[in-house]
């Protein structure tokens, strides 16, 4: 026979089992929208200067997994996954160079990594997003300010980042004094994606 004070307290556990997985649910329903990124429309592209000559190129193979609703900085975030192998500047020399041990390492470190630890709104369409770089074995926290366009199901994403090669020990063998290629190299991130979900 099951008493009432048995009944009343198996209740109130149903009652408070119900409450959580209704506010699991909830959250799980209010998490950013996920963006697909557009390959041909997108690029990573940097630049420099060697010996005076200003010179330009881009990664041609990365991936980013994208989760961001600027009225939801907290729970957005984003993972950025660069194959360094694939930079092209279109200049042959600089193309067999960049590769080489002394440079990118692509031998040791294949891949570069961004990943945010979290974002700030600067007014308008203007955001900080605070995060991780790791290149060549060694990572760093840097701040990219970036813009976020949303137009319906459709957003794009601009960015801009000096980043300080030897920082990361990118030729600092063969050039440290930056007397040949610039110490500051900008980077630069346009993004067009689509709305998942």
């Amino acid at each position: 026979m099951i008493r009432a004070s048995d009944w009343r307290g198996a209740s109130r556990w149903l009652f408070l089992m119900l409450i959580a997985a209704n506010s699991f649910s909830a959250h799980a329903v209010a998490e950013p929208a996920k963006w697909v990124v557009r390959p041909a429309e997108s690029k990573i592209s940097f630049a420099g200067t060697h010996a005076g000559s200003k010179f330009t190129g881009e990664f041609r193979s990365w991936t980013a997994q994208i989760r961001f609703d600027p009225n939801d900085l907290s729970g957005s975030k984003a993972l950025v996954l660069v194959d360094l192998s694939s930079a092209a500047t279109g200049d042959q020399t600089y193309d067999k160079t960049l590769p080489t041990t002394d440079w990118f390492n692509v031998g040791k470190f294949a891949e570069g990594r961004f990943e945010t630890t979290g974002f700030t709104a600067k007014g308008g369409n203007r955001f900080d997003a605070q995060g991780t770089l790791s290149l060549r074995g060694v990572e760093m926290g840097v701040l990219l300010t970036f813009t976020f366009e949303e137009n319906g199901t459709t957003a794009k994403l601009a960015g801009k980042k000096k980043v300080q090669r030897l920082d990361f020990g990118i030729g600092k063998g063969s050039d440290a004094p930056g007397d040949w290629v610039s110490l500051d190299i900008p980077v630069n991130v346009a993004v067009v994606m689509d709305k998942a979900d």
